[in-house]
């Protein structure tokens, strides 16, 4: 018979309420940040859902291929541009992207306003990445290679680029 939790340790599950900017927040970048809503403590390791204010003319993370997980980007206000594979899409508040594990993809603001995504992340792990990342920005050492290193430490494929992430896009 299944479990009523699916299999999953009902001891690591815990439901959250969070109010408006409330969560772990983690400046991955001069500008934009994140708020973590939901982490592997909360969902037994299911999934990670945080909140990202991009700046205006800010980039997000490096084009990357995630080997495990799959992430979910609603867009709650301003425009995001999206390259999924090798289509870009640029998209208003009210918006959804799915991008499975294993497809090409980074996002960026080009507009002048900043923008508010939430984005999920199933499995779990992608806060795994953003804690290892803050050390290494606090000690002012983020280069496109120590990003990339990280990157695929974390189960990400990060083909060849010359663009910075979580920078200006000029």
């Amino acid at each position: 018979m299944a479990s009523a939790t699916g299999g999953i340790d009902p001891t690591s599950v815990a439901a959250v309420f969070l109010g408006p900017g409330e969560g772990r927040q983690i400046p991955p970048g001069d500008d934009p940040f994140v708020t973590v809503k939901v982490e592997r403590r909360h969902s037994g390791g299911t999934m990670t859902a945080y909140e990202a204010i991009v700046g205006p003319r800010r980039a997000g993370p490096v084009a990357h291929v995630p080997r495990t997980w799959d992430e979910a980007f609603s867009v709650i206000a301003g425009e995001m541009t999206f390259l999924v594979g090798d289509v870009t899409h640029t998209l208003g508040g009210g918006s959804f992207v799915f991008v499975p594990h294993g497809v090409l993809h980074t996002f960026w603001n080009a507009g002048d306003e900043p923008a508010r995504l939430l984005i999920v992340f199933t499995p779990s792990g992608i806060e795994d990445y953003f804690d290892d990342l803050m050390p290494v920005l606090a000690a002012g050492g983020e280069t496109l290679e120590t990003v990339i290193a990280l990157s695929e430490r974390h189960g990400m494929i990060v083909p060849p680029t010359d663009r910075p992430p979580y920078g200006p896009l000029d």
